[in-house]
């Protein structure tokens, strides 16, 4: 009875003893990292000033592995970038890609997330898929060879999304002013190449071994009871660090055993005319702009939507108002991205104009988190935690909706599965002519919409085969109240019709025409095409058919807009006015790197439009004084990313 009790004394002071001196490394640690030990030590963040997986990447040994096209690739076999089959589109599903690099991989579960809820949220029996085809330190070009490569092996997508931006300008200067390397090639080329010396392969083993020892201590940490005891937490955080201190130095040393000679296989072709920053940033960027638009090309000859975003990024300049946190931790004054983004970001803004007024779905997202005072960022690079992924995903799902919605339209009539074989057409709204835009597609019919307001179908050489396929008609209203049942989650009414039984003519020539009446509410867009006997869509076009408000310029020299049947929408929509002077030097100094001054306006919101008794509205605004080159104006809806209508104005 007496051992019993003095084992149970000697057990409680043991006891006693160890909650003691955890109690104190708890303190210790806190003191020492500015957090508890709950859940598991913390582990180190990656080096400052390597976007790519830090030191790991220097290794030959890291997460990547060389491809031929791209560059290089994640390593997982089962990643989507690494199959052998190329996706391919599924009824009942929307298949997505996301490019980029580690933000974009970093977001991609959010993402989906995001996707999934607005899905259900707006009653659409969708499942969205998105395909992962980014990776750490991927900038362009190689965005856009994953796209034409995939698609060149018979590769679809309904819709692919391009986040990027950072490693655009920042690794093309780390390639050329730290390593010497063709800012363009993959980041970290150099390294990457095969042939290593025997000293090369010992310093490749030290590292790697170190980084499985770094893999067991990340196992321990994990596992019970080690994952709550904050001395252990002490102890696997000095080891963690030292590791990554051991690898930094090897990788030094091995960095310098790589600068040798040049080798164009190592190090590609580099700029002969010895760029400064700035130069290198314009060449950069330059990249980055035509990047977009050959995968907007790419997208739209395989059927696909394109959206780019510009991901947020805390180095631009009045993009975030910093917690404590995020200043000690997030944000490094001497970080190279600090000069790079105050400089170069307006050459990424003055693109990005160019990419919309091209008719790209971009979107500058860099300043979603100006007003929010949330801890967001995680490290001092770029890289978001998971508040951030989530409000970021929500931004971009919000921006893709006009998209996602048109695929619902496609789907509910049985439309969308199978191959695009064509490129989508569009139509010019302001003349209502079919723009020349034309795929090798036999059933493929020029559309446009006449004056007693039918949809009129044309097509030379006609055979039995074009005409033998149903035709289907997707119309977005003006007014939401036009919707019929059923479309409301879809934002379309749904009509098809046949080329037989409506009346379809084959003249003597060859020459096919049909003929679809419109019906009689207002319309701001028509998609219509043909879809086979499988479900297969053979080709689509899309027709923007809502004139908005006639503009002139008036003799006291205001900008007049005026319509008829003035609903509410246009009431309600915003409008754009942008304004080019005759001589470049009149524009307003902010307005100088775009091009342009901007003279947005909320339009009847501020009660400064006239609706007379015949439903008439009417609004203007002043003109600047200078002589005017030319105007672009019209109105959007920022919430869905939807351009009701714009026309352009040229003055003599």
């Amino acid at each position: 009875m007496r051992r019993s009790k003095q084992a149970l004394f000697y057990g409680i002071m043991a006891t006693m003893t160890l909650l003691a001196i955890e109690g104190m490394a708890q303190a210790a640690y806190y003191i020492a990292y500015g957090e508890f030990n709950g859940g598991g030590p913390s582990l180190p963040q990656p080096a400052v000033g390597d976007a790519a997986d830090a030191v790991g990447w220097r290794t030959g040994a890291s997460r990547w592995v060389v491809h031929p096209y791209y560059g290089f690739t994640r390593t997982e076999a089962g990643h989507p970038i690494n199959r052998a089959a190329p996706p391919r589109r599924e009824d009942g599903v929307v298949l997505i890609a996301l490019l980029g690099g580690s933000v974009s991989r970093d977001v991609a579960n959010a993402f989906r997330s995001a996707l999934e809820g607005w899905f259900q949220d707006n009653g659409i029996p969708l499942r969205p898929v998105v395909q992962e085809q980014a990776a750490s330190a991927m900038k362009q070009p190689q965005q856009a060879m994953i796209i034409a490569n995939t698609l060149s092996l018979g590769g679809e997508y309904d819709i692919i999304v391009n986040l990027d931006g950072f490693n655009e300008l920042i690794l093309s200067h780390n390639n050329y002013f730290g390593d010497g390397l063709s800012p363009f090639y993959p980041f970290g080329w150099h390294r990457h190449q095969l042939g290593l010396t025997d000293a090369q392969k010992l310093l490749v083993s030290r590292i790697y071994a170190l980084r499985q020892r770094e893999g067991r201590l990340d196992g321990v940490a994990g596992a019970l009871p080690w994952r709550w005891s904050a001395l252990y937490g002490i102890v696997n955080r000095y080891l963690r660090e030292r590791s990554a201190a051991e690898i930094l130095d090897l990788n030094h040393e091995l960095a310098d055993t790589l600068s040798g000679e040049y080798s164009l296989q190592h190090y590609g072709p580099v700029p002969a005319n010895a760029p400064d920053g700035y130069e290198l940033s314009r060449s950069a960027a330059r990249v980055w702009y035509r990047g977009s638009v050959l995968l907007h090309e790419l997208s739209r000859g395989a059927g696909a939507e394109y959206y780019h975003f510009l991901q947020p990024n805390q180095y631009v300049p009045g993009s975030k108002p910093f917690t404590d946190w995020e200043l000690a931790r997030a944000y490094d004054a001497e970080n190279a991205a600090v000069g790079i983004y105050r400089d170069s970001y307006p050459l990424l803004r003055r693109l990005g104009d160019e990419l919309r007024q091209q008719g790209i779905n971009y979107y500058d997202l860099t300043q979603i988190f100006a007003d929010n005072h949330e801890t967001l960022y995680r490290d001092d690079c770029c890289h978001l935690n998971r508040r951030g992924h989530e409000l970021l995903a929500a931004s971009m799902v919000q921006r893709l909706a006009p998209a996602l919605r048109e695929r619902a339209a496609l789907v509910a009539s049985r439309v969308g599965g199978g191959g695009v074989v064509s490129a989508e057409t569009a139509l010019d709204a302001a003349a209502q002519e079919l723009s020349p835009i034309h795929a090798a597609n036999a059933l493929y019919f020029d559309v446009f919409v006449t004056d007693d307001d039918m949809l009129r179908y044309t097509k030379d050489d006609c055979r039995p085969a074009d005409t033998a396929a149903p035709f289907f008609v997707r119309i977005a209203p003006v007014d939401a109240a036009d919707l019929l049942p059923g479309g409301d989650a879809s934002g379309y009414n749904s009509y098809d019709f046949s080329f037989d039984r409506d009346g379809g003519t084959i003249d003597a020539a060859g020459r096919c025409v049909v003929k679809y009446a419109l019906p009689d509410y207002d319309i701001a867009t028509v998609l219509t095409g043909q879809y086979g006997e499988t479900g297969d869509m053979l080709w689509r076009a899309r027709l923007t058919l809502d004139w908005g408000f006639a503009v002139e310029r008036t003799a006291a020299g205001t900008l007049r807009y005026s319509r008829d049947n003035c609903l509410p929408v246009h009431i309600a929509a915003d409008f754009f006015l942008h304004i080019i002077p005759a001589d470049a030097r009149d524009l307003r100094p902010a307005a100088v790197e775009y091009g342009f001054d901007n003279y947005d306006f909320l339009g009847f919101r501020p009660h400064d439009g006239l609706i007379d008794a015949a439903g008439r509205c009417v609004i203007e605004r002043e003109l600047p004084e200078y002589d005017i080159a030319s105007i672009l104006t019209g109105q959007y809806i920022p919430a869905v990313g939807r351009r009701l209508w714009e026309t352009r104005i040229e003055f003599e």
